[in-house]
């Protein structure tokens, strides 16, 4: 394993840099290893805590032909020693963790995975079950979502899971009137942002946060047990702090569906 992360390691710090650009016809690409780069940490300059930070921006001059980066902000004396930052992509924690051996607090491209199932036991289970074949959704699997609040995520959460919780959160009379309905309108049920009835949307959001609410309490520590060993124990296996830190991150993600509820 520890070979696999040294050669994943060193591929991720490969950059992608265009050659032979005489003419702009066939372009072509090298990947290369780039000085100084990896002693900057990552940051999105515009992201909730992070707006503060110099983040260095890369971009190709075809006329020098060579890679040129820019500052977001003027530095100058008086800012000696302030680090600088580049942004390593729009990625998950878990790429974050196993591909450059860190965790990013409140990543807005983070995405979880968890598995969800239509409870066969739950009233009206057969035509839920229908709703969601005629919406081409499987009733279980492991389905994806990122933070309710702050996500950059196209959708926070996975067509998937929002229909399994739509279609669990409905009463009789929606799920007829969801079965027989047009297509356009029966496929609106899809997508998070998708206009609905208030009732249906508050029905599903407390049946999401239930779910998640659940899903934190399976874990055998706490939220605030976690931010305690972080900052009780800073001298524990740095192995170990990552996979603390990205557990607590996974919570706090839980934590923001279940959040909305209880605003």
């Amino acid at each position: 394993m520890v070979k696999f992360w040294a050669v994943s390691t060193v591929m991720t710090r490969q950059n992608k840099v265009p050659v032979n650009l005489a003419e702009f016809d066939g372009m072509d690409f090298t990947l290369a290893l780039i000085p100084f780069w990896d002693m900057a940490n990552h940051a999105y300059p515009d992201v909730k805590g992070h707006e503060d930070r110099c983040v260095a921006e890369t971009c190709y001059n075809a006329g020098s032909e060579q890679l040129e980066c820019t500052l977001t902000r003027e530095i100058d004396a008086t800012f000696a020693g302030v680090p600088i930052f580049i942004v390593y992509g729009a990625r998950t924690d878990a790429e974050f963790l196993v591909h450059n051996g860190f965790v990013c607090p409140q990543n807005p491209y983070t995405s979880v995975q968890r598995r969800f199932t239509l409870v066969p036991a739950i009233p009206l289970y057969k035509e839920r079950s229908h709703l969601l074949e005629l919406l081409g959704m499987p009733n279980t699997g492991a389905f994806s979502f990122g933070l309710n609040v702050l996500s950059r995520l196209p959708e926070p959460i996975s067509p998937e899971l929002i229909s399994l919780a739509r279609v669990s959160a409905m009463n009789e009379t929606e799920l007829e009137h969801y079965t027989i309905t047009e297509v356009n309108e029966r496929q609106k049920l899809a997508s998070y942002h998708s206009l609905l009835p208030v009732e249906l949307c508050a029905r599903t959001d407390r049946w999401l946060a239930t779910v998640m609410k659940i899903m934190l309490l399976r874990y055998p520590t706490t939220i605030e047990q976690d931010e305690a060993l972080l900052k009780a124990n800073r001298q524990m296996h740095h192995i170990r702090r990552l996979l603390i830190e990205y557990r607590l991150e996974e919570k706090l993600t839980l934590r923001s569906w279940v959040m909305v509820v209880s605003k």
